[in-house]
């Protein structure tokens, strides 16, 4: 699996949208990930942190990849601007918050999500994680410190623009920052 993430993201990935079918995950397996996460992310060699390739913008976040395993897609995810975006979901997703809060709203019908009236919304925090699959109607809002790590359960087509290197050069200084605070076992807004 990847060593990258924790143990129990692959589990999300690989369970089916059938509410009996979530994983049992222990509490234990679920907590404490956050700072040796986010020094694994930062000791990755090579791991796209220097080149914009495959790098882009979409649903109001930067991707910026990092390596993964297979037919797996992982990037390192950051609020762009915020306000609240739709998400198409092409392949179940895990959302590994880092840092900042993201809002999802889910939604029954496309009317729903025109209108405004989710039938579930919820905040995530730092170390707070959420499932999605394919075909479900939601949008996101992360705040604009928002940082997260974004798995997929395939390299389905990405939707979005690419990034010009200046925009890429300055995802990739904020990314950079914030894990190494995070590494340190400080919180992401603490600045020492």
């Amino acid at each position: 699996m990847n060593a990258l993430l924790p143990a129990f993201v692959d589990r999300l990935l690989d369970q089916g949208s059938d509410p009996g079918e979530i994983p049992e995950v222990p509490v234990s397996s679920a907590t404490g990930w956050l700072g040796p996460l986010a020094a694994r992310i930062l000791s990755v060699p090579n791991s796209g942190m220097h080149q914009p390739a495959g790098a882009f913008l979409a649903h109001g976040y930067v991707h910026l990849p990092l390596p993964a395993p297979g037919d797996r897609a992982v990037y390192l995810r950051l609020a762009s601007h915020s306000a609240m975006e739709p998400w198409p979901i092409l392949a179940t997703s895990v959302v590994l918050t880092v840092a900042g809060t993201v809002a999802l709203e889910m939604y029954q019908e496309v009317a729903d999500s025109l209108s405004g009236r989710p039938q579930y919304a919820r905040s995530f925090g730092p170390e707070q994680v959420f499932a999605v699959h394919p075909g479900t109607q939601c949008s996101t809002q992360s705040s604009p410190d928002g940082v997260q790590v974004l798995a997929a359960a395939s390299t389905s087509p990405r939707i979005g623009t690419s990034l010009t290197g200046d925009e890429y050069a300055a995802a990739t200084q904020r990314a950079r920052w914030v894990l190494e605070v995070l590494a340190q076992g400080a919180p992401a807004g603490d600045r020492r």
